[in-house]
């Protein structure tokens, strides 16, 4: 497997971020766990950027009887501090295709996210069309009532002067 499709494996959705997580990059450049854990708590970021880019979780291990371990997930910024660090050729080409790998995901949201947002929009341009003319309707309807009865009056009053008298009709 090379190394675009082994990043784009190691990259994942969590809610709205790209996230890959400490076990996925050690098995991607070829490290211990452990080791990855270690270069993670000798990283130097302030503790803002940990925050924003590093979530500490526990995930159970099945290979040491069901004890949990750590398991660090990051954003494409806290996976580029992390490996930075990480040296040698095939280091270098795991971090260009990782960068790759985040990108196109990143895209991928943005693009999913706009095509959410113009669906939206064109669903709500048609219930306020809808919703116009079902107002317009209304205020039709409720002119049209009262025009009714104006117009069934002259109707009632136009009546006797279009009927025949029957008598007249008997001498013709």
């Amino acid at each position: 497997m090379n190394e675009m499709q082994q990043a784009s494996e190691i990259v994942m959705l969590s809610g709205e971020h790209v996230m890959t997580d400490s076990r996925k990059v050690a098995e991607a450049f070829g490290k211990r766990h452990d080791s990855v854990l270690r270069s993670y708590r000798k990283l130097h970021c302030s503790r803002e950027f940990a925050q924003h880019n590093f979530v500490e979780c526990l995930e159970i291990n099945h290979l040491a009887n069901g004890k949990p371990e750590p398991v660090i997930q990051m954003t494409k910024d806290g996976f580029m501090f992390l490996v930075m660090g990480f040296t040698g050729q095939k280091a270098a080409q795991i971090k260009e295709a990782f960068i790759a790998a985040f990108n196109e995901m990143a895209e991928f949201i943005r693009t999913q996210t706009d095509g959410a947002l113009r669906k939206w929009e064109v669903a709500y341009l048609e219930f306020r069309n809808d919703q116009d003319h079902a107002s317009r309707c209304g205020k039709d309807l409720s002119i049209w009532r009262n025009r009714k009865l104006v117009h069934l009056a002259r109707l009632e009053r136009l009546d006797p002067q279009i009927m025949l008298p029957l008598g007249a009709q008997k001498a013709a």
